[in-house]
């Protein structure tokens, strides 16, 4: 798998929150995607940390994006979920740094290493208005 649910519901609620013009508590976020509150609100924690959401205190308080969607790339706010670089398949990217040694015949090297590197390129095209104008499609 690709996306973990992490990552889908982060793409849920910032799609969200590209919508809002306010802040908006983590509570009412929840209920208007669908997600568990709890679940949600260390995933806007973390949002928060990266700089991809701001967080409010207080009365008022709340999240919204920290930029504006088309700045936001999808490819950053998965290495903020999941905290680590994408990857298909756990392989090298180069042959030379193959675990076993064994890339140069490896069969499916090659093939594992051009769809990574495709769907990086994909991925990094892509923004988050990008993910809110598809999902009003």
């Amino acid at each position: 798998m690709i996306f973990t649910r992490s990552t889908g519901y982060a793409l849920l609620a910032l799609a969200e929150l590209a919508t809002l013009k306010e802040a908006i508590d983590s509570n009412h976020l929840s209920q208007n995607i669908g997600i568990s509150k709890y679940f949600l609100a260390k995933l806007l924690q973390n949002l928060s940390k990266k700089g991809i959401v701001k967080s409010f205190k207080g009365v008022n308080g709340g999240f919204i994006l920290a930029k504006k969607p088309e700045e936001i790339k999808v490819i950053d706010i998965f290495k903020c979920v999941e905290d680590k670089d994408f990857l298909v398949y756990e392989c090298a990217q180069n042959e030379s740094d193959c675990p076993n040694d064994k890339a140069s015949v490896c069969s499916i090297w090659p093939f594992l290493n051009l769809l990574e590197d495709n769907i990086l390129k994909y991925l990094e095209k892509f923004t988050l208005e990008d993910v809110v104008r598809m999902r009003n499609c």
